[in-house]
């Protein structure tokens, strides 16, 4: 029988975000979370150990993290405080070292209402990958990436635009696709002029990906799957960031199913 989990990456700051999606997944489906230590506190580690399958993760010994490190150092620094560039790149290699089968990565700044069996059982038919809603119009490459990394397909390169935040994955079948997503990601870090050609770091990535190998009918229709916070439209009292969150959350919003902070500062950084 094929293990599965959720994978996904934190450092002190997205700590609160961590636990309340780790807690929101027992309370729906409940898969085991695997999360990347970002540079957690050994508080943090040690309040992460007491929790029911959660488990911290270091980084995996992979070069291309080091060489990312290095190649980011040359780009304007990011708008939020102390938000390092290099581990926006690194998403499909830590999907690639998560210790499960069938894998899902999430945002640590989501939400899990309803519907994650769900999403798992979209994967018997291949990867599962999520449309961005905040702001779609902002998510194609550049065309310039194309001519650096041709796509040997016929293809509109405004299609699709996906959010990197939930995407799925059956791990002995989809390497070829984690590799596809991977090569623009290795390219960036060794050539400055791919570096700035990708869309929004590791979400271009993915996107390429899909374009690359014919995989634009894996990405879901409904935006309900990786809601974006920006089109909830809810009283401050029920968005109060505390332990009956989700509970309101599921009760004012039965449709939805994954909630993402995507774009916006977390709700317990204020």
């Amino acid at each position: 029988m094929r293990s599965q989990g959720i994978v996904t990456l934190a450092d002190a700051n997205y700590f609160p975000g961590l636990l309340a999606l780790h807690a929101s997944i027992r309370s729906s489906f409940p898969v085991p979370v695997a999360c990347f230590d970002l540079g957690l506190t050994e508080v943090q580690k040690l309040e992460a150990r007491g929790r029911e399958g959660l488990q911290i993760l270091p980084l995996p010994d992979e070069p291309l993290i080091a060489e990312l490190e290095v190649a980011t150092r040359r780009c304007a620094p990011l708008m939020k405080p102390g938000k390092r560039i290099w581990p926006l790149w690194i998403c499909p290699l830590l999907i690639r070292a998560a210790p499960f089968d069938e894998v899902f990565w999430l945002d640590c700044d989501i939400l899990v209402l309803r519907g994650l069996d769900e999403l798992f059982g979209f994967l018997d038919q291949g990867p599962v990958f999520t449309p961005e809603n905040k702001a779609p119009e902002r998510t194609p490459n550049p065309l310039r990436i194309y001519n650096l990394m041709p796509i040997a397909r016929r293809f509109d390169p405004a299609v699709p635009t996906v959010n990197a935040g939930v995407s799925g994955w059956r791990l002995d079948r989809d390497r070829r696709v984690l590799d596809a997503y991977v090569a623009p990601v290795a390219r960036a870090a060794r050539d400055p002029e791919v570096m700035d050609s990708i869309a929004w770091h590791d979400q271009g990535a993915l996107i390429w990906a899909i374009q690359s190998l014919g995989l634009e009918d894996r990405v879901l229709a409904s935006p309900l799957w990786n809601l974006c916070i920006d089109h909830v439209r809810l009283s401050g009292e029920t968005m109060r960031w505390d332990a009956g969150l989700c509970d309101r959350l599921r009760s004012s919003l039965p449709e939805a199913r994954l909630l993402h902070w995507n774009g916006s500062l977390a709700p317990w950084l204020g």
